[in-house]
């Protein structure tokens, strides 16, 4: 699937739930799977491979070398996938990679950092997505995991960020975001199908909340509706 097709996916999204739109807003780059990883590891995913190596962030980067040198690195950087980085928190990530005391990785991270920056001067978020040379990963990416984060932009331009009121509040986001990916594909009634298939524990866990929104929404039948009681969620929540 090319970028068009996407952003008509998107454009549709965003008719159904009564959302903001501007075809500008979706863009990306590509990273090296080393560099996902340790942007990923750096910042607050709550992966649990990454929790082993510290709750807090300054815990990760005091760890980092260790983390780098486990078998839980080896077996990271086998993944592919995507992440959405924001111009807003640009200047907090640089201050966070100058903590990191290995200076390669320091140097690496804030090279890094430099390329992003330099795209930030004309937008302000951006889909970071994983090199690869292997078809099937280039495909699932182009297909499913743009649309994925290009989801996250639309939601988070349009103030729908449940993290914004509680970090611990992150299944809501990417519950929602699988919700509206399956709502696209007119795959509502297969999320249980999804969630059975699911192992790992946190992707299992965003298949749970999507069926949660499910059946939240299930009733509501206008664009305007959906985005009230999603809203309205949000106001309960915080």
């Amino acid at each position: 699937m090319n970028t068009k097709k996407i952003k008509l996916q998107i454009k549709k999204l965003a008719k159904e739930f009564d959302l903001k739109y501007n075809p500008k807003w979706f863009n990306y780059m590509w990273i090296s799977k080393r560099e996902e990883i340790l942007t990923e590891y750096i910042g607050d995913c709550p992966d649990p491979i990454y929790i082993k190596y510290g709750r807090t962030i300054n815990e990760r980067i005091k760890n980092i070398d260790k983390f780098v040198n486990s078998k839980d690195f080896k077996k990271c950087i086998k993944r592919y996938g995507g992440q959405v980085t924001h111009k807003k928190n640009w200047k907090k990530e640089e201050k966070l990679f100058k903590k990191i005391k290995n200076i390669e990785l320091r140097i690496e991270l804030l090279r890094l950092h430099d390329k992003i920056k330099q795209r930030f001067e004309k937008i302000d978020c951006l889909a970071l997505m994983t090199k690869t040379k292997i078809k099937k990963e280039y495909d699932w990416l182009m297909k499913y995991c743009l649309r994925h984060e290009w989801i996250h932009i639309l939601l988070n331009k349009n103030k729908i960020h449940f993290q914004d009121i509680n970090k611990k509040y992150w299944p809501y986001d990417e519950g929602l975001n699988e919700y509206l990916a399956m709502f696209l594909e007119k795959k509502l009634h297969r999320l249980e199908e999804f969630r059975k298939k699911e192992k790992y524990p946190m992707e299992h866990k965003n298949w749970v909340y999507a069926i949660k929104f499910r059946s939240l929404l299930k009733n509501a039948k206008t664009p305007k509706e959906r985005k009230q009681e999603i809203l309205n969620l949000m106001k309960r929540l915080k």
